[in-house]
């Protein structure tokens, strides 16, 4: 019969965790346990998640939703957070009581994490977390390097996939199962597009531009410096508008422009998935700029990711935003 494990994405919601510009624990928490739980749901185990979406879930809440499924281990996930940028490292914490069984899972998640190698192993840390005293569960909880420290960030991830990997192998080796390496999600190409199609969507993106942002462009379906600087105006308009973020309207991308940035992500609406739709389709990655954030819109931003080596995670954040308004052709 199939162990259950119960992922923990820490935080969610209006309870961002720690902060690193735009960078927030809650949304790298979620990604690492929703790949975590890919793998191990590829090695047969049944997953269950306390949270799948930014939301807010009470400690209260996930302890018992891994009580009244019985589990067989919990695991939570979170980023160390310093006043003193350079405190880094990667550490997985269990309760001072902790069974044998949760000591022995947190010892095969860390050596297989430092394996993949980390800046600093900080080792097996003791904690009276609710999470861990409360769960019937063997439980740990994964601080994942450090989200005040460049280092730990840039590591995080370049190794997204690997720390992951390394992790559910980790949790599947205290059941003696081992899982066989997942490569990430491969994504389909994008169809073909019909000839005069993508300058007849230029027209209409460069025409919006003009009726919404007072752009001046000349709508002719031709995307270069002026019509990318447009849009960049445009993204910065939208961050002032919905967030207050005080920027420069210029359509020059900079750190505050960068630290402003938030995370697009499937089922968002609004002007900010239309740019990012828009600034796909430039490329030549098929979706419909619509403002729905929907599988097609999920399908070109993998797309997009993957053949510009970023983490192939369906998250439209600083990384990718900054890939897709400073690429050389179009600045």
């Amino acid at each position: 019969m199939p162990k259950t494990i119960v992922l923990d994405a820490g935080h969610g919601g209006y309870d961002f965790g720690a902060v690193n510009g735009a960078r927030t624990a809650k949304d790298d928490n979620l990604r690492m346990a929703l790949e975590v739980g890919r793998l191990l749901e590829a090695c047969d185990f049944d997953v269950i998640y306390t949270r799948t979406e930014d939301v807010f879930v009470p400690l209260s809440e996930r302890i018992n939703i891994s009580n009244k499924a019985n589990a067989d281990a919990f695991v939570s996930f979170q980023r160390g957070s310093a006043t003193n940028p350079a405190t880094n490292g990667f550490e997985v914490w269990v309760h001072p009581a902790a069974s044998k069984n949760a000591v022995v899972m947190a010892n095969y998640i860390l050596d297989r994490v430092r394996a993949v190698g980390v800046q600093s192993s900080r080792g097996i840390q003791y904690g009276n977390f609710a999470v861990l005293r409360e769960t019937k569960a063997p439980a740990v909880l994964i601080e994942n390097g450090f989200i005040s420290n460049a280092e730990d960030n840039r590591l995080f991830d370049e190794n997204f996939y690997l720390y992951a990997q390394a992790i559910a192998n980790g949790i599947a080796r205290l059941f003696d199962v081992s899982c066989v390496p997942v490569e990430p999600p491969i994504v389909p190409p994008p169809p073909p597009t019909p000839p005069g199609t993508y300058e007849r969507q230029v027209i209409e993106i460069q025409e919006r531009l003009n009726s919404e942002y007072g752009a001046n462009l000349v709508a002719d379906g031709m995307w270069g410096p002026l019509s990318n600087r447009a849009m960049l105006r445009a993204y910065q308009t939208e961050l002032n508008r919905m967030f207050g973020a005080g920027l420069a309207v210029d359509g020059i991308w900079g750190p505050r422009t960068r630290a402003a940035t938030r995370i697009v992500r499937m089922g968002d609406t609004g002007p900010l998935v239309w740019i990012l739709q828009s600034m796909l389709y430039i490329y030549g990655f098929t979706t419909t700029p619509d403002g729905v954030f929907g599988a097609n819109t999920d399908l070109a931003l993998r797309n997009f990711q993957r053949a510009n080596g970023l983490a192939i995670d369906g998250l439209a954040g600083p990384i990718t935003f900054e890939t897709l308004f400073t690429s050389g052709l179009l600045i």
